[in-house]
């Protein structure tokens, strides 16, 4: 899983430095090491190859775009829900933080069109999106909430 920080002033900073702290410690988002194809290939490695290339494979940082798209998202997110009083993120909304990055994270992966597939790929597989043939890897995309 990619890190991803943030600098955004003041209240963010105190968000940050009272994690924990009667709020929750982090929310984590991405493929975990549950997930698994059919064949007991663990979904995270297929989602490395891809993201970063090997000799086989082209680079498709679908995680990486989505990072960087949904950083001002999540930004504002924090900043309009968290409590005012005690700077704490509460589990509740680290669900809805959750919830946004991970829908961040699986549209990237629906749209993400280059590089395209290999000519041999786009005929087995029957489509041109590099990301999706099953699906496996995008609903493969979840979050945690960590107390």
């Amino acid at each position: 899983m990619a890190n991803v920080s943030f600098s955004g002033g003041d209240k963010l900073a105190k968000v940050f430095a009272n994690a924990g702290k009667g709020g929750i410690r982090a929310v984590d988002v991405g493929i975990f090491a549950s997930a698994k194809y059919p064949d007991g290939t663990p979904v995270a490695a297929v989602a490395a190859w891809n993201e970063f290339g090997t000799d086989l494979i082209q680079e498709r940082p679908a995680i990486r775009i989505a990072n960087k798209e949904n950083e001002q998202v999540l930004i504002k997110l924090i900043a309009r829900t968290v409590d005012p009083l005690t700077n704490v993120i509460t589990p509740r909304i680290g669900g809805l933080i959750g919830a946004s990055h991970q829908g961040a994270i699986q549209k990237s992966i629906v749209s993400l069109r280059s590089p395209e597939n290999a000519e041999s790929t786009k005929e087995a597989k029957g489509s041109t999106n590099p990301l999706i043939d099953t699906g496996f890897y995008k609903n493969s995309i979840t979050f945690k909430v960590v107390k």
